[in-house]
């Protein structure tokens, strides 16, 4: 008996030394397999590197070449600082050619391979900024495309809404025009490009809080705070140099906008109700010189209607056909009236214009100025798809 106990012992030792054996073995193969595993997706991996290489030249996209472009040119300008503009507006070149041979970037025929591009970047001083734009012309696959060009392929047209050439400039008129513009923080509209291919716009729609009296201030021939309505000394104007330095609770232009604007001659001469003269020539009369921001003048928002009966500046014809009415809303225009000094025009909510004291309190549309060299990124100027600048 002592001796079949002894032997169940040893068999037992035999199976538990088994084991450990066993169990090292499956977790080689366990290992094994999940090595197998790794190896089989890197080889997959590799392969599709490879197709993908077969199958691609390597080319940037245009959009890649500009930024190229333009980073090569920041690089050149830190060691040629000396070549930077050094007034207001003005502008510098530098070629692609020159930032490759300076071995800023590789030669635009390796990064579009079978394309014949060439390349430059204007460089100008805004304010205290230098803003950097590239150029890409590879012929009729590519080519930057400013905004005002963009714009003016809509087509001058000569009667029903669209582009009309006006006075040396082009003007949108009608109440359904694709004029709409994304900025970075707010939606606006185009109301005309000048002789110059600038771009004035105008605010789309108005925040609650952009509101301000023209001017308060006491007026001795009216004996109350009736106001001024000279421009240069109005409330008004001092707002809008809060707003466009965030120096109020809104924020209409982010800094990125700021660098696509630059200064205009903010007209500001009066003109009597009566006046038919829609020409601007009454309002620049006056100039402000450099400004960044402003308001709309009368002459601007008369020729936004198609309307025939839109003549004279208080005429209630000019609220027909026109995209700059908004229904339910008073705002400012920049242009006082000439027969005294207390009244400026604002623009009723019915859409037309009328004389208001100046210490009136109503909204107000800010106008800017975009560079003629802003780039277009994409859009067609419709409320469903408006231009977005690069």
């Amino acid at each position: 008996m002592n001796e079949n106990k002894g032997k169940e012992i040893l068999n037992n030792n035999a199976t538990n030394t088994s084991k450990p054996v066993k169990d090292n073995r499956d977790m080689k193969k366990k290992l094994m397999r999940i090595m197998l595993i790794v190896v089989g997706v890197l080889v997959l991996l590799l392969v599709v590197i490879l197709i993908i290489s077969l199958f691609s030249n390597g080319n940037k996209t245009y959009e890649e070449i500009e930024e190229d472009l333009k980073n090569a040119a920041m690089e050149y300008y830190e060691v040629q600082s000396g070549l930077l503009p050094r007034e207001e507006g003005e502008t510098v070149t530098v070629r692609a050619s020159a930032l490759i041979d300076a071995g800023y970037m590789k030669p635009l025929s390796e990064l579009r391979e079978g394309e014949n591009c060439s390349g430059r970047v204007e460089v100008t001083k805004i304010e205290d900024n230098m803003v950097y734009t590239p150029y890409l012309d590879c012929g009729d696959n590519y080519t930057t495309k400013e905004l005002y060009k963009a714009v003016l392929e809509q087509g001058i047209v000569t009667s029903g809404n669209g582009l009309y050439d006006m006075n040396g400039e082009k003007v949108y008129r009608g109440d359904n025009v694709n004029n709409y513009v994304q900025l970075d923080n707010q939606m606006f509209r185009i109301v005309k490009v000048t002789s110059d291919n600038k771009i004035l716009l105008i605010l789309n729609e108005m925040d609650s809080t952009l509101s301000t009296y023209y001017d308060d201030r006491y007026n001795p021939d009216r004996m109350f705070n009736s106001g001024f309505n000279d421009y240069r000394i109005s409330r008004i104007y001092e707002y809008l140099d809060r707003l466009y330095n965030n120096k109020l609770s809104v924020t209409i232009l982010s800094s990125n906008d700021k660098t696509k604007l630059t200064p205009f001659n903010l007209c500001i001469g009066k003109r009597a109700s009566t006046d038919t003269t829609n020409n601007n020539s009454l309002e620049c009369s006056d100039v402000l010189e450099n400004q960044m921001i402003g308001l709309l003048t009368a002459s601007d928002f008369m020729n936004a209607s198609l309307d025939a009966n839109c003549r004279a500046t208080t005429n209630k014809s000019c609220q027909n056909y026109n995209y700059l009415r908004l229904r339910e809303t008073e705002w400012w225009l920049v242009t006082s009236n000439s027969l005294n000094n207390y009244e400026a025009y604002v623009v009723k909510s019915a859409g037309y214009i009328d004389e208001n004291q100046a210490s009136g309190y109503k909204k107000i549309r800010p106008t800017v100025m975009l560079n003629n060299n802003v780039m277009i990124k994409s859009g067609d100027g419709s409320a469903s798809n408006p231009f977005v600048l690069k």
